[in-house]
């Protein structure tokens, strides 16, 4: 039996965010990805139609006939890969993920990536990065009829320190040099923090465009984009205190596109790690819950990670990935 394995990191810590979806002519995205995977495994041998298994829901999807896959909230991304790529037959796809569903991480774009880094390379595509980002990002968008932007498959494609140009649905990838000795500061002072608050990126994106076709809060994009040019250009200087700074001016300009985009428990997150002095915070993703970037000064966050397990939340590991999507044949 051929088994061929895919994994693709989840995206964090995203200046510009929002300045990457159908709204805006032209935005600006920095994000990073964590070494926190989304693992697929394909199996390829005399299986009757396709198979698909989650690890993480325990749910199970067995796809007969593409022409007759049904949309119901179980396993829909998977089902909208098989659709997209053709597959007939003859294959099973384990799937497991190390972040938490709902986390504002980009988890579900990182399980397009590797699911469609996994089917392109039984099907002989040969696909670069950002082919692979952009079927993965159509699988959401035009298969399931979703609200998503462009960086958090190119982010999961790419792996890294990205800055992104984007004119949805496409955008230029530029990936950020960053010295070791920032590199060093930042996996030793970021704090990425599971609020145990799962969110619905579509639902918060839907909420937004309303606020966005109605007229209100249309210069934020502005600050926004304007967040992700300063971050990048504290990063390349080297300056964590101003990258910090652009992270807290993103969290601002983010939660006024909308009041659900902060939650009661982000708020006392918030009030708690600024108890250890001053510090960088933002949401990832759209909001409304998941996980948080924090950014401490030097040597202080071991008391944020005490304030966080106060509040009874979660650390997860923000160590940075450079490798993005790997594709590799089991033997």
């Amino acid at each position: 039996m051929q088994v061929i394995r895919a994994r693709a990191p989840v995206r964090f810590c995203d200046l510009g965010g929002w300045t990457d979806t159908r709204i805006v002519p032209s935005g600006a995205v920095l994000n990073f990805t964590a070494t926190l995977y989304t693992q697929v495994t394909l199996q390829v041998g005399a299986f009757s139609g396709v198979t698909v298994e989650s690890y993480d829901t325990d749910e199970h999807a067995h796809i007969r006939d593409i022409r007759q896959i049904e949309y119901n909230n179980v396993l829909d991304l998977f089902k909208a890969a098989v659709k997209r790529s053709g597959v007939k037959r003859g294959v099973r796809i384990l799937v497991r993920s190390d972040a938490p569903p709902g986390s504002g991480l980009g988890s579900s774009a990182a399980l397009g990536v590797a699911t469609m880094g996994a089917l392109s390379h039984y099907l002989h595509w040969h696909l670069l990065p950002y082919e692979v980002a952009r079927e993965s990002q159509a699988l959401e968008v035009e298969e399931l009829g979703l609200e998503c932007g462009v960086q958090d498959q190119l982010a999961s494609a790419y792996g890294g320190v990205n800055f992104m140009q984007v004119t949805y649905p496409e955008a230029r990838v530029f990936p950020v040099p960053v010295d070791l000795p920032t590199l060093s500061e930042l996996e030793d002072r970021f704090v990425l923090v599971y609020t145990g608050q799962s969110h619905f990126s579509s639902a918060m994106h839907e909420k937004v465009i309303a606020e966005y076709h109605a007229g209100h809060n249309v210069h934020v994009f502005e600050q926004l984009k304007e967040c992700a040019v300063h971050g990048k250009e504290a990063l390349l200087a080297g300056d964590l205190d101003a990258f910090a700074e652009a992270m807290n001016a993103n969290w601002s300009a983010q939660k006024a596109l909308h009041p659900d985009i902060t939650t009661p428990e982000i708020d006392r997150l918030h009030e708690a790690a600024l108890a250890s002095g001053p510090v960088g915070f933002k949401a990832n993703g759209a909001g409304g819950g998941g996980t948080v970037t924090i950014l401490c000064q030097r040597n202080r966050d071991h008391l944020v990670r005490r304030a966080v397990e106060r509040l009874g939340m979660t650390v997860l590991p923000s160590k940075i990935d450079f490798s993005g999507l790997r594709v590799w044949e089991a033997r």
